[in-house]
């Protein structure tokens, strides 16, 4: 016995033309976009002062004339914020504060950090250690203790920026130009 085929099974089947111009043009903007997004070559120097090829000691006379080079002078210039109040020290000295001990600008009789007269530090320092040589005179770093608020700290970026200047010639105006004293301002974290 035999069925009778059922009208809805008889469906024409169309061929269709498969479009391509929504990917191509999804294509046209994500290839531009993902290769401006990349990296392609990221350049890395290591300056390396190796020892020559002969061994620990070379035999000519030149390098024996050759007198040792000395070494660039830091001052390494760290401002610490503590609860205390401010601590100024360099590489071989700390400032001591009035009383002889603790920070170098204690706090203020109403709890206050003392901006005056860590600017007036700053300028004596800047005068202390100005045009005396030193690799990183214009360098500071700051580090705080972790209780210290944040807008203390930005104060006393603020404060370290404008408190003294250094006067530039420029190459093309001939114009003197002023320019932050402390250009490279760092900040750490104290690690006890």
């Amino acid at each position: 016995m035999a069925f009778k085929p059922s009208a809805r099974r008889s469906i024409k089947v169309e061929s269709t033309e498969l479009d391509l111009r929504p990917i191509m043009n999804m294509m046209c903007i994500l290839i531009p976009l993902l290769l401006s997004c990349s990296q392609f070559v990221k350049n890395s120097w290591l300056e390396l002062n190796l020892p020559p090829v002969g061994g620990g000691s070379s035999s000519s006379s030149e390098d024996k004339q050759d007198k040792p080079k000395e070494e660039p002078r830091k001052v390494g210039l760290k401002l610490v914020i503590t609860e205390k109040g401010f601590t100024i020290a360099g590489n071989t000295v700390v400032l001591s504060g009035a009383a002889g001990g603790g920070p170098t600008l204690p706090k203020l009789s109403d709890g206050k950090y003392d901006f005056e007269g860590l600017d007036q530090k700053l300028k004596d320092a800047v005068k202390a250690i100005g045009g005396k040589g030193f690799e990183d005179e214009r360098v500071i770093i700051i580090t705080a203790e972790d209780v210290i608020e944040y807008q203390t700290i930005v104060t006393t970026m603020d404060i370290i920026g404008a408190s003294a200047v250094k006067e530039l010639q420029d190459p093309d105006t001939k114009k003197i130009v002023k320019q932050p004293w402390f250009i490279n301002i760092g900040v750490g974290k104290i690690v006890l």
